[in-house]
């Protein structure tokens, strides 16, 4: 009978190209991968891999085999999470990461009613690059990640996602700017003025916009407005602009290209088998349910 451990030592190999580099991966003896490799070969009647050096060269075989591989290793891993977690103790704390461009107003009162339901549970807010909220995820440190939404998900990761809405986002500057007074400015205008960022925006995130020629980082929305004050404009979800703008800190730009404003799509990330914690469970129907005030 085929084991679970051969047809992940298999995905690891097709993966990683080679034994050892699996080995490495799954943190087992290179000879412990390669014994069952050879024994699902055995079973099944044909060679999954040819080895050319150190390299360990995927067959006909193993490329009409790799995906339904990788979903039982996924599934299996899934069921030893889950089942290990029926005997976790109530959590204490729960760990939510979002993106810089998250509303800071939406996550007060999800938090609010989140620990409403839950009096005794801690929680940790704060901002995160997607990697890092990854690592974290898949190392068990958060329980929940607020994000972009992937345009190509990725399907090895132990991690699922809930999609909650679309963020809308725009170009904003300082009331007095001279980017805001003009009835309206091109990308090329822009390109010539300073485009600041937070500091976990990468290609792919929420506020990732890049049209200047000189992009600077800063720390976080106050200091932002400071260095608007002087040049320069910020590309920010409107739910956040809006709060600000309404005091005279903000004003946004007048596009005369095609586009105005823009969307993009916003998921809750969070470990397979967190669903079968009461908390957490709580805390994406909450997350999910108060989006809808902030997100389309």
């Amino acid at each position: 009978m085929i084991s679970i451990e051969q047809i992940h030592s298999f995905s690891l190999v097709y993966e990683q190209g080679s034994y050892s580099a699996a080995a490495r991966v799954a943190k087992k003896d290179r000879s412990t991968i390669r014994e069952h490799v050879v024994g699902l070969e055995d079973l099944i009647g044909v060679a999954l891999f040819q080895i050319e050096g150190r390299q360990a060269k995927p067959t006909d075989a193993a490329h009409k085999l790799i995906s339904r591989a990788n979903s039982l290793s996924k599934q299996a891993k899934d069921f030893e999470l889950t089942a290990f977690s029926l005997l976790d103790e109530p959590l204490d704390k729960l760990v939510l990461l979002h993106d810089d461009q998250i509303p800071y107003h939406f996550l007060s009162k999800a938090i609010r009613e989140i620990k409403n339901q839950h009096p005794n549970l801690m929680i940790d807010c704060s901002p995160s690059s997607r990697e890092l909220a990854y690592q974290r995820i898949e190392s068990g440190e958060c329980h929940i990640a607020i994000m972009a939404t992937e345009n190509t998900p990725r399907t090895q990761a132990r991690i699922a996602s809930k999609f909650i809405g679309n963020l809308s986002l725009s170009g904003y500057t300082h009331p007095e700017s001279n980017l805001f007074k003009s009835d309206s400015v091109s990308f090329d205008d822009m390109r010539l003025e300073t485009q600041f960022e937070f500091p976990n925006t990468n290609e792919g995130d929420l506020g990732y916009f890049r049209i200047s020629n000189v992009v600077e980082k800063v720390s976080n929305l106050d200091m932002a407005l400071e260095r608007l004050k002087e040049e320069g404009w910020i590309a920010l979800s409107d739910p956040i602009a809006l709060s600000v703008s309404s005091k005279g800190a903000l004003a946004p730009l007048n596009f005369n290209d095609a586009t105005r404003n823009y969307v993009k799509g916003v998921c809750l990330f969070f470990g397979l088998a967190n669903n079968t914690k009461e908390e957490i469970t709580c805390a994406i129907d909450v997350l999910n349910q108060y989006a809808g005030e902030v997100l389309s």
